[in-house]
């Protein structure tokens, strides 16, 4: 269950806590237990209810409590009248005490103004409110006493007037206070101090206001000018404008009153101007809830990120043995991770990590992996909890990037997820970029680290200062996943971690995963193939089985798809054709799986073979040399480990993409083409004039002449001398008259 870490709480004794609608109070707190007392409107009832920190705090999750500051306390019940909802609670005692005291002599000069049965009720006027507040002064005074145990401070010393006893107010300050009551609709919110609001706060020459203004204006722009660039502006402009002055005062404003300005600008007009509106709306738009989602594995969003960490492209245990001179020799890179995450949980539950730049196949492994157990992967790297977060996501969400078209598409449909395109606005997945800002902690750990930008980058030597090959930065990431991130408290579970969370809401199951079956069928590379009675033939392995001459009686000489698994050659999946479904397993059985006679390759991955085949040598070679990036495998020759223990943990050995294999599988094609098929001679001759291009050499030719022993007598006839075609006794001569090493159809 997700815990949630206990807050203790403490309360003001003029606190009210409203649970349900209800007021109460806060009586005292006891070992851990608030005791609050009820609460009818004016009415304090002899009843208690006791409430421990956890209970409230759960009361304030849910919505159901709320709490007021200082909301009984005796100046504000003093203030709180029938319909008065002025909000004072900002206040503090003395300004509240002074609030009080105003309204008093407000309200006890308009009850005498309006009391029809007294003989002189006070007017608006100068000597009526004089006499007024002289009959009112020790009156109120004797009130402020009772009210609350003190007297209201002296009144300001004033130079050659005596200084009041207390600071009651003069006849003008009275008539302004009816005013500001009568205006705020007699409310204490007429009260509330304005000492912002007072004094001449603007200070600069009407004159200089048209120049200061325009200057200001400028602060808010792409250019970023400092405030001293403005001051200076301001000052440069003002020197032009004395200049056409005669006998007038010169203009001058200080750098404080313009700075003054400079700080009024509203925040959000300053960054629009000075650092774009893109900037300024992502910084100033309120964040939502967002999506509500509840159930694991309901949203998940994906995206890659270049880790700003410089690795060394060699083996841990082959860097160790390396001189110094070899070591400087050694490429640096910045690894690419594609991570996949779920919104709800905020587990990490699909992970990739390659040397190079992103691809389809690195965006199919990460998907891959959101469907199986990483756990293997996670002790691979010695990390030393679980990492079972897996399944069949319902909605994946990505940005259009190329790496998430085509081929991962295809993946996604055959793997049944729904896919999600959100705008581009990279907060439309703010699940994954979140996570990507908490995994560059990581890389600070390590010398190494690549700065946003150059500026902040300085004169550090990232690239040489690469401290860690990819095998100890792919552990290093794992490890932080699994046991810093997955057990550390998220914001956005309100404290609790990923791995919690993901306890609690898979506490009751969660749907199946993809069968073995199913995930070759979604991420294996599919390949056309003719079966014949031998079965279906690839890189020299052999498939068959009864299953598949069954096929072989229905489908003739038709292609079928044939589905390999990268990760292992030792069995295929055959894809029936829809017209064939049923006649030979279950119609909801779309494939056939096919193992290699023999046994030949299996748990041998398809990259093991292809490194061997000399057209795909040659292949690899012309697409690097055209500048196409062509990458077999990228774990295979940099992580320690065997073939053995990464197929265990489910990493990848290889970065192949379809588009590559069907290259791959036309090389190999032409190839065996060029070596089994036969040559197709030519009816005559070419003519010497019908020759292509410029003759440069010619040789003398003989016509072949069979003798009575089979060989071949040489004569010397000229360039030009016609031979005639093999006869069907020169065809059943040893060599055919002449030498073949290749067949004998050459």
């Amino acid at each position: 269950m997700n815990q949630h870490s206990e807050r203790k709480h403490v309360f003001g004794r003029h606190d009210r806590l409203v649970i349900d609608g209800q007021s109460y109070r806060v009586a005292h707190k006891e070992k851990g237990t608030h005791f609050l007392q009820l609460v009818n409107g004016d009415l304090i009832e002899d009843h208690f209810v006791p409430k421990t920190d956890r209970q409230i705090d759960e009361l304030r999750r849910s919505g159901r409590l709320r709490h007021e500051e200082g909301y009984f306390s005796k100046t504000l019940s003093l203030l709180r009248v029938r319909h008065d909802n002025s909000d004072l609670n900002d206040l503090s005692e003395a300004q509240l005490r002074t609030v009080a005291w105003k309204k008093e002599w407000c309200v006890r000069f308009l009850r005498q103004a309006g009391d029809p049965k007294r003989t002189w009720r006070p007017k608006r006027t100068q000597a009526d409110m004089r006499a007024f507040v002289e009959a009112e002064k020790d009156l109120m005074d004797r009130w402020y006493l009772d009210q609350f145990g003190e007297r209201r401070a002296p009144g300001r010393t004033r130079t050659g007037e005596i200084r009041k006893a207390f600071d009651y107010p003069s006849p003008s300050a009275l008539r302004d206070w009816l005013r500001l009551y009568s205006e705020a609709g007699y409310r204490m919110e007429a009260f509330r101090p304005g000492y912002d609001q007072c004094g001449n706060r603007s200070q600069i020459d009407p004159r200089a206001l048209p120049v200061v203004s325009a200057a200001v204006q400028k602060y808010a722009s792409v250019l970023r000018p400092t405030m001293g660039d403005i001051c200076e502006d301001v000052e440069l402009q003002l020197d032009r404008l004395n200049g056409s002055l005669r006998d007038e005062k010169p203009i001058s404003v200080s750098d404080k009153a313009i700075r003054r300005r400079l700080n009024a600008i509203d925040p959000f007009i300053r960054d629009f101007g000075r650092r774009g509106p893109d900037f300024a709306l992502r910084k100033y738009t309120p964040v939502g809830k967002g999506l509500n989602i509840t159930k694991p594995l309901e949203r998940v969003e994906m995206d890659d990120w270049e880790v700003d960490l410089h690795s060394l492209i060699v083996k841990s245990s082959v860097w160790k043995t390396l001189s110094k001179k070899e070591r400087d020799s050694i490429p640096r890179t910045r690894i690419t991770v594609t991570a996949a995450i779920d919104c709800a949980t905020r587990c990490i539950v699909g992970f990739h990590a390659t040397p190079y730049s992103p691809s389809a196949a690195t965006a199919k492994s990460a998907l891959r992996s959101t469907m199986i157990d990483k756990t293997p992967m996670a002790l691979l790297a010695g990390a030393k909890s679980d990492w079972n977060m897996y399944g069949r996501p319902g909605f994946v969400a990505t940005d259009g990037g190329p790496v998430f078209r085509g081929e991962f598409e295809e993946a996604v449909r055959r793997s049944r997820v729904n896919r999600v395109l959100p705008d581009q606005d990279p907060r439309m997945r703010g699940t994954i970029e979140a996570f990507f800002r908490t995994f560059k902690r990581l890389c600070r750990y390590f010398a190494g680290y690549a700065f946003k930008d150059v500026v902040e980058k300085g004169d550090y030597p990232a690239e040489k200062m690469a401290s860690l090959t990819f095998d100890a930065v792919f552990r290093a990431a794992i490890v932080f996943i699994v046991d810093r991130y997955h057990h550390r408290k998220h914001r956005g579970l309100e404290g609790g971690t990923p791995y919690g969370a993901w306890q609690y809401l898979t506490r009751d199951g969660l749907s199946p995963s993809l069968s073995d079956e199913q995930l070759i069928a979604a991420f294996g590379f599919s390949i056309p193939r003719s079966v014949d009675k031998h079965g279906i033939s690839f890189l020299n392995l052999s498939y068959n089985s009864d299953e598949l001459g069954k096929l072989y009686r229905l489908v003739d000489d038709e292609q079928v798809d044939a589905i390999v698994d990268p990760n292992d050659m030792g069995a295929i999946l055959v894809r029936i054709p829809p017209k064939h479904r049923g006649r030979i397993l279950s119609e909801d059985r779309h494939y056939l799986t096919v193992s290699s006679v023999g046994g030949i390759g299996r748990g041998v991955p398809l990259v093991a073979f292809l490194e061997e085949d000399a057209a795909v040598k040659k292949l690899v070679k012309e697409q690097q040399d055209a500048g196409r990036p062509f990458r077999l495998a990228a774990h295979r020759y940099l992580l320690d480990e065997a073939e053995k223990a990464r197929k265990t943990a489910n990493v990848p050995s290889h970065e192949l993409t379809q588009k590559n294999v069907d290259l791959i599988v036309a090389a190999i094609g032409q190839k065996t083409r060029a070596a089994m098929s036969g040559v197709n001679y030519a009816a005559s001759p070419p003519k010497p004039g019908n020759l292509p291009g410029q003759v440069v050499a010619s040789a003398r030719r003989t016509e072949p002449r069979l003798g009575k022993t089979g060989a071949q007598d040489v004569s010397k006839s000229g360039v030009g001398t016609e031979t005639r075609p093999p006869s069907e006794n020169d065809l059943r001569q040893p060599f055919g008259g002449g030498m073949n090493l290749y067949g004998e159809d050459e």
